[in-house]
């Protein structure tokens, strides 16, 4: 009986330690990566309670998502919520295989596992030992394995001597490396869809898999997701940290996007870092193509870097500049591709890719979840073709025909010069922030996603034989929807309006005590706290006390002094 009561009191203690070993990991795990992260006038860091969005307001338009029972069951169970109060709260019949939500959006940039956790495939046999390792890993190392292949020391190169089992000993470079981001494509995507992507399942028994990779950074958004594979660096010193930045002026919330001036011109010196392109371009006397797609700029241009804009110092009297790549985005407004010829070339191919000629030629083979009538229904209605089949399907083609034009067609894809090419796959972003990954939606265009990578493989097999590596990953990972996880949406003008509260009221729509804040970064108007008397302290507290439906929305604020040096 003794025994019994001892034992008793062992468990529980064991229990409470790794309670406590849990909530001093996600800690850990958050101010690592905002050491990582922070700009030098950074001031706090925000990390919100699990599930919880702050982001811009969200759409206006709901939209009407399609479930599967026993999907959403296994989705709910993954992140410890509840079945029954889920349907008691969707007024849901027990016995219904299949129903249907209005939801209106998600989104992602924290340091919790269902933003964080990323899978990443590298297949090349010839230069890759296949087998699945649980060696943590982040984007970041991606392009010091290239380099590592490639014999090449570039400026934001990490140390890989831990991971020298995945190599081969192969003296030969591969003729080309693609990469290949599927967006949004966290491991959150693959466990509710399981046997929805039958090409990258079975590939991880072809590849080197990484079952522990994950995003290292804060914040986990599209922009800094593709400037880390890209460049190997860390935000702290590449100066992108987000997808747009907030202010507030005269009363009204304003959002730069990134790489955008102040004329809203682009401006590529915002990455204060080379790419791994930047420096193998110019190392290589210009010889190599690079190629980097996405429809999305910020993603094309965090991949490929600054074109025949980098300029390497160098002491030579005669140096080598840089010259134009292939990087190129979609012209949302005239449903076409194009980039910033300042900087970038582009492809003639595009010329092949309006958008809705490509929705009016292949309509009749892609069940989707939209109609457009003409080319103007179809921009109001652009982020569900950016969520669709159609975006899969024209990302992939264009890439393909991109490839054939700049490489194989130039007789380049066997000169003993190794290319670099980037497509990032998107529609399971854009899809997953309007229907939520956990959808039949998603399904749908991950199992085109899935079928496209498969047949980008293919056409590289059969063109490259076996000297090009591929490497499959994601940026980031993303949300459950609120509906689902009961999760609080806070949007920066409450943000705003709230953190201002502590300013006389006649001050409140001229200034903010917020000098910018991003989503989990702020930095604070040290002369106006200082003008009107206010402390680091109140401000601190006066967000810790925002609550949406009367729950606390942050979990814990951080002040820059409060976070070590815990980078890897």
């Amino acid at each position: 009986m003794i025994n019994q009561k001892n034992n008793k009191r062992i468990n529980i203690l064991i229990l409470g330690l790794l309670v406590l070993l849990f909530n001093c990991g996600w800690e850990k795990d958050y101010k690592r990566a905002a050491f990582l992260s922070m700009q030098p006038d950074t001031d706090l860091i925000l990390a919100p309670f699990p599930f919880n969005i702050f982001d811009r307001e969200a759409r206006d338009a709901i939209t009407l998502s399609h479930y599967s029972k026993e999907e959403i069951k296994n989705i709910l169970e993954d992140h410890d919520l509840s079945w029954d109060e889920l349907r008691d709260q969707w007024q849901l019949d027990a016995e219904e295989e299949n129903f249907s939500k209005e939801v209106n959006y998600t989104s992602h940039y924290t340091q919790y596992f269902y933003d964080t956790e990323i899978p990443i495939w590298i297949y090349g046999p010839k230069w890759i030992r296949n087998g699945q390792y649980s060696d943590e890993i982040n984007q970041q190392h991606i392009p010091s394995i290239y380099g590592e292949i490639l014999d090449f020391k570039f400026k934001n190169s990490i140390d890989v001597t831990y991971l020298k089992k995945i190599f081969q000993n192969q003296v030969q470079k591969p003729e080309i490396i693609v990469t290949v981001v599927v967006d949004q494509g966290g491991r959150q995507l693959y466990k509710a869809h399981k046997g929805s992507y039958p090409f990258l399942e079975n590939l991880k028994n072809n590849t080197a898999y990484f079952k522990k990779a994950k995003v290292g950074h804060l914040e986990s958004h599209t922009a800094v997701g593709h400037m880390a594979i890209g460049t190997g660096a860390f935000p702290k010193d590449s100066k992108i940290f987000s997808n747009e930045i907030y202010t507030y002026v005269d009363g009204k919330v304003l959002h730069r996007p990134v790489y955008q001036g102040a004329n809203k011109d682009w401006d590529l010196s915002e990455l204060a870092v080379p790419s791994f392109s930047d420096e193998w371009d110019l190392f290589k006397n210009n010889e190599p193509v690079i190629v980097s797609q996405c429809y999305a700029a910020r993603a094309a241009v965090g991949m490929a870097g600054h074109g025949k804009q980098f300029n390497l110092k160098t002491s030579d009297k005669n140096p080598i500049l840089s010259d134009a790549d292939y990087v190129y985005w979609q012209d949302v407004k005239n449903l076409s591709w194009s980039s910033y010829s300042n900087a970038f070339l582009t492809p003639k191919s595009v010329q092949n890719y309006n958008l809705y000629q490509f929705y009016v030629d292949n309509k009749k083979q892609i069940s989707t979840h939209f109609e457009a009538k003409d080319p103007l229904d179809l921009i109001a209605k652009i982020h569900h073709f950016q969520g669709s089949e159609f975006q899969v399907k024209m990302d992939g083609g264009l890439f393909r025909d991109t490839i054939t034009e700049t490489i194989l067609k130039t007789n380049k894809a066997q000169d003993g010069i190794t290319d670099l090419a980037y497509v990032t796959l998107k529609a399971t972003d854009a899809v997953g922030h309007l229907y939520g990954w956990e959808s039949k939606e998603a399904e749908q265009v991950l199992r085109a996603t899935d079928k496209e990578i498969e047949t980008i493989f293919e056409f590289l097999k059969t063109n490259f034989g076996d000297n090009f590596i591929m490497v499959v990953t994601a940026d980031h990972g993303a949300a459950p929807m609120p509906e689902i996880s009961n999760g609080l949406f806070l949007s920066h003008e409450e943000f705003f309006a709230k953190v201002n509260e502590l300013l006389p009221e006649e001050e409140r729509n001229k200034h903010s005590l917020v000098k910018w804040v991003a989503h989990s970064q702020v930095s604070l108007n040290r002369d106006l706290m200082k003008t009107f008397q206010i402390s680091e302290e109140e401000i601190i507290k006066k967000l810790m006390s925002i609550q949406i439906n009367d729950r606390q929305f942050f979990r814990k604020i951080w002040k820059r002094e409060e976070i070590p040096n815990l980078s890897l």
